[in-house]
């Protein structure tokens, strides 16, 4: 399984890895999710040049999988991976949290939510 162990997590090369995903974010970088993965409170998942980071939320329907972020060449058969361990671990749902763009590569999600931004 790709998923990438606390102890084990190199944190240059997973920022490096992780910072494209974040390039987007007013609030959320690199370091902070790759520190929470190193304390366990999130999880770094890697194929090849492909990196990820999940965490397991408590909603108000149970359980729930939050892909926090995506970069890298993108392979399905990781995203599916992932679900597939979210299931394990109880989760009834999973979510994504990203581009629009992310809406072609997953056509199994819906969309929920949309952020809009202006300049003032």
């Amino acid at each position: 399984m790709p998923v990438v162990r606390p102890a084990s997590i190199d944190f240059e090369a997973a920022v490096q890895g992780l910072t494209p995903a974040f390039d987007l974010s007013e609030v959320h970088n690199a370091c902070t999710w790759v520190t929470k993965c190193q304390q366990d409170m999130a999880q770094l998942w890697r194929d090849g040049s492909l990196w990820a980071v999940t965490e397991v939320v408590e909603t108000k329907r149970g359980r729930a999988l939050h892909f926090v972020a995506m970069a890298g060449d993108y392979v399905d058969s990781l995203r599916i991976e992932i679900e597939a361990w979210g299931k394990s671990v109880g989760c009834n749902k999973a979510f994504f949290t990203g581009r629009k763009g992310w809406a072609k590569r997953l056509p199994a999600y819906r969309i929920r939510t949309v952020t809009l931004e202006k300049d003032i």
